[in-house]
């Protein structure tokens, strides 16, 4: 393993254990970060581009009787000239509706929160997260570059932070563990909104052993849209999801169906029109000798109800995916990778999503594991 974090001493004698003190910070905090770029591969060109490289901070401090105060930064960073091209989870955090995309800085903020652990009680969180819908549509967003479409995570072109689905906006969620039942309950506070609430959001998991969960999550948006958006009829944004994830044994499975109302949107250049979907995701993976990795499965979002005089009848998402990974360090997750996408996406235009192959390099880092400890687990996995 690569420890790049890791403070050893150089005495004369060689390289020695690091100091007491580095171990002890160690206990209560850690450095993270990604690494990740690729080569995409296409008819009609070769370029670079970032992928979901990022740097963060995670802490925990014990105050009494089981009470923890926790909290997380973290933040996206470009490689090269540009940012991410492809992956969809690495959306801009941007208004519904104003395609503004604010991804071309150095750095920009993925996720701000601090909060509370109640020990076996769970955990209570304030700001920047993500979102309780994440908890079950995560299971097939496990591509390194494709996918997520058919999940709505990350509607609208945004990071799913207006809506909540995603890194959620200034949102208070509480997550809590009992027995093979996992919930989480949300709500967003955002001071450019007109509603005091501006959205509601559950998750409920259920654990059956043997590595088989299954999940259901539901997102509803207080939309108060005063501009003229086509297609909307003045209703709420909604989001249901449900899936089932079994992982075990080197496999994992994970499928998931979405339907939403008043979710997405889409700018054809004359007019910005708003729009329901179905959707589905399967994502197959199986680990061979802790070694290489072979993930296959689709993506689909189907527009639902769109009105053909407005965007082409053809247009949504219809993707076949595949890909490999040469696992160079397991416990921390780095790899090389391969990852295609076909299939017959169309644009709002009619034109078709042309055929990529990505060739990358994922480097995962952490404080924790340079100085041989485990990386602090996220607290939405580890309520």
């Amino acid at each position: 393993m690569l420890n790049i974090l890791a403070v050893p001493v150089v005495l004369m004698q060689g390289v020695q254990s690091p100091p007491p003190w580095l171990g002890d910070v160690a206990q209560r905090v850690d450095v993270y970060g990604r690494l990740d770029g690729h080569l995409a591969f296409s008819e009609a060109d070769i370029r670079f581009a970032n992928n979901s490289s990022r740097v963060g901070v995670m802490a925990e401090q014990a105050v009494s009787g089981g009470l923890s105060v926790l909290g997380q930064g973290e933040w996206r960073m470009n490689l090269g000239r540009g940012d991410t091209s492809y992956n969809l989870s690495e959306s801009p955090d941007t208004g519904l509706a104003s395609f503004e995309s604010t991804t071309n800085q150095a750095f920009s903020t993925r996720l701000g929160f601090v909060g509370l652990r109640f020990g076996k009680y769970g955990t209570l969180s304030f700001g920047k997260q993500w979102g309780v819908y994440y908890d079950v549509s995560q299971w097939t967003d496990s591509y390194v570059v494709f996918g997520a479409h058919g999940s709505s995570t990350y509607n609208a072109g945004t990071d799913g932070g207006q809506t909540g689905e995603g890194r959620a906006n200034d949102a208070a969620i509480y997550r809590a563990v009992l027995g093979p039942l996992r919930l989480g309950v949300q709500a967003q506070f955002m001071s450019d909104r007109s509603p005091k609430v501006d959205s509601l959001a559950g998750s409920l998991v259920y654990d059956f052993g043997f590595g088989l969960r299954a999940g259901v999550t539901y997102s509803h948006a207080f939309l108060d849209f005063s501009s003229n958006i086509a297609g909307y009829d003045g209703g709420d944004a909604q989001a249901l999801t449900g899936g089932l994830v079994f992982d075990e044994g080197g496999w994992k499975i994970a499928l998931i169906g979405t339907w939403t109302h008043d979710h997405e949107l889409v700018d054809t250049g004359a007019a910005t029109v708003m729009y329901d979907t179905r959707g589905s995701e399967l994502f197959v993976s199986r680990r061979l000798w802790d070694l290489v990795m072979l993930v296959a499965g689709f993506d689909l979002a189907i527009p639902h109800e769109l009105d053909p005089s407005l965007v082409t009848p053809d247009f949504g998402t219809r993707d076949l995916l595949c890909g490999v990974r040469w696992l160079l360090d397991p416990k921390a997750g780095s790899f090389v990778y391969a990852e295609a996408r076909t299939g017959l996406s169309r644009d709002e235009h009619g034109e078709r999503a042309e055929d990529l192959v990505m060739l990358g390099l994922r480097f995962n880092y952490s404080l924790r594991r340079g100085l041989g400890l485990d990386a602090m687990r996220e607290w939405r996995l580890n309520p």
